[in-house]
């Protein structure tokens, strides 16, 4: 039976594999020194799982669970967010939960059930010896040739909505599409769906009347994937692959590659 309240991040990969994470992509870029700290020395990771990141993995596992039952385990659900700890706001979970995973199946995976291909699917490449560029999927579609991405958002209206991908979104997707094209996969397309947060029922503590609603909604925003694209990608991830071997081999080396001269041994 699927757990559909985790990750499946390192299906089939060798136990002392190194794996290039699609949603990580972008800090070796932006934030470098903590990309090596978290991923090469085991640091903690400045993330904490919150309000809003728990809500994301509620509506990702009631998505799954109707693609793969065309019904959601409210139950389960309801489980998983009872069980959560005292710095999580359960009470937004469960308020926002209902209209958004109604609105995503409603609005975009019971419309489109036919062409959707598979959901949660793990994928790997292995880069150079040891190392993988590998992840997990929301949903594809090989008749539209589209990886999907589910995105929650916390938006009073669509005006907030980005129009072009983020940039940790666009690493992060292409990285997807350079996997599954590694792996025979023909990807052209990749969408992120979001889902917005459900603003309804609203009054006006100045004047005491009701604001306007803002129901969740569903909105796409599709990047091609060009020659271009995954020209960058395909340079990043060896360029990732080469500076993991370096860093392991060379530790004299490490403070230059992190960017950071505390780590100077």
């Amino acid at each position: 039976m699927n757990n559909y309240f985790t990750y499946n991040i390192d299906c089939d990969l060798p136990s002392d594999a190194f794996r290039i994470s699609p949603s990580q992509i972008s800090k070796f870029l932006d934030t470098t020194s903590e990309w090596y700290r978290t991923q090469l020395l085991g640091e903690p990771s400045s993330f904490e799982k919150s309000t809003s990141s728990e809500l994301g993995t509620c509506l990702h596992a009631a998505a799954h669970m109707y693609f793969d039952t065309a019904t959601v385990d409210k139950p389960a659900i309801q489980n998983y967010i009872s069980a959560l700890g005292p710095d999580i706001d359960k009470s937004i979970i469960t308020a926002q939960l209902k209209p958004m995973s109604e609105c995503l199946i409603n609005q975009f995976i019971a419309p489109n059930r036919s062409i959707l291909t598979e959901a949660e699917k793990f994928i790997s490449y292995e880069v150079a010896p040891g190392i993988y560029a590998a992840g997990t999927l929301d949903v594809w579609s090989r008749h539209r040739k589209t990886i999907y991405d589910y995105k929650s958002i916390g938006s009073l209206d669509s005006a907030r909505i980005p129009t072009s991908f983020p940039r940790n979104y666009w690493f992060q997707q292409q990285l997807y599409a350079w996997i599954m094209r590694k792996l025979g996969y023909q990807i052209d397309y990749l969408t992120l769906v979001y889902v917005t947060r459900a603003n309804t029922g609203r009054v006006s503590e100045k004047t005491g009347k009701p604001l306007q609603d803002y129901p969740s909604e569903c909105h796409l925003l599709t990047e091609s994937v060009t020659p271009e694209s995954q020209t960058i990608i395909e340079g990043l991830v060896h360029l990732i692959a080469e500076s993991v071997q370096l860093f392991q081999s060379n530790p004299e080396y490490r403070h230059l590659l992190m960017q950071d001269y505390r780590y100077k041994l």
